[in-house]
This record gives C-alpha cells, sequence and structure tokens, in this order.
C-alpha cells in the first residue's frame, strides 16, 4: 500500500502527490476542502444510519475506521459465502460458472469481495491521511489554560441491607 507521507510536487503547487489508489472525490490533505471530502465520500461508502451520528461527523478519523471495519468485515463475509457455496457443491464436482443453484452465483461473490478490499485500501489512505492531518493540527496549550477536563466519576454505590 502506498504511503500517505507529502512529496512535493510543484508543477501543482501542492506538497501532496495522491498515491495512485487516492479517491478522485477527496481532496488532498494539504488542501483546505480535504476533511469535508474525505468524510463525504467516507459517508457515501458507510451505511445511511451512520449519517446521524454527530460523533462522526466530529472525528472523522474515527469515521474512516469504522467504515474500514465494516468493509472488512464485507470481505470475510463474502470469503465465507463462497467457500459455503462451493462446500455445498462438492460432491457434484461443479466448475467455476455452475457454483449454487443459479449459475454465476460464485463470480458475484469474487467481484463484490474484490470491490470491497479496493475500498478498503482506500479507505486506509483516507484514515492515515485523516490522522496525520489531527495529529498536525492538534495544539496543546502552554498553561493548560482552556483544558477542558472531564468530572470526576461517582463512587461506588452503597450496599444495600
Amino acid at each position: 500500500m502506498a504511503s500517505i507521507t507529502p512529496e512535493p510536487d510543484p508543477a501543482a503547487g501542492h506538497s501532496f502527490t495522491p498515491p495512485t489508489r487516492w479517491p478522485g472525490a477527496v481532496q488532498p490533505p494539504d488542501s483546505p476542502g480535504f476533511e469535508q471530502s474525505a468524510k463525504a465520500w467516507l459517508f457515501d461508502l458507510a451505511p445511511a444510519r451512520w449519517q446521524y451520528e454527530d460523533v462522526l461527523h466530529k472525528n472523522p478519523a474515527e469515521l474512516a475506521r469504522m467504515v474500514r471495519l465494516q468493509l472488512e468485515g464485507d470481505i470475510a463475509a463474502m470469503q465465507t459465502g463462497l467457500r459455503a457455496l462451493r462446500d455445498s457443491l462438492m460432491p457434484h464436482k461443479a466448475t467455476r460458472g455452475e457454483i449454487g443453484a443459479h449459475p454465476g452465483t460464485a463470480d458475484v461473490y469474487a467481484r463484490e469481495k474484490a470491490w470491497a478490499c479496493a475500498m478498503r485500501d482506500q479507505v486506509k489512505l483516507i484514515e492515515e491521511a485523516l490522522i496525520a492531518v489531527c495529529k498536525s493540527s492538534r495544539r496543546q496549550p502552554a498553561t493548560g489554560a482552556g483544558i477542558r477536563r472531564r468530572p470526576p466519576l461517582p463512587g461506588p454505590r452503597p450496599m444495600g441491607e
């Protein structure tokens, strides 16, 4: 997998040259629209209900991780489905195109797995870039002013008699 480390590109005027597999809909990490375009692209890949989770809008690196994990689950599901399909036909010695009750089913599993693998690799690039951008934009106050601390957790409940 290609690294997202910025490489100078004087012709384009950017310090980032996107890797070959960089999604075309996502701006480069050094551009002002990077985070917004990354979130929009990730939400397109995510289940629709994730749009309503404020925490995912506020933490795009976490959104990227969740999308990557979802895709990894899809890959595992396609592998399991294909294996089950092949195992169910072992006594029949069917060819790949004849697997299952419907011809071409194995091809659908294979295509879906390939798509999920390609998307996962692209999501990994975006996830790495979001993490790098978040790390570089974090600034700790020198005096500790402005740091919000969580209130202490309550103590244990008293034992009832």
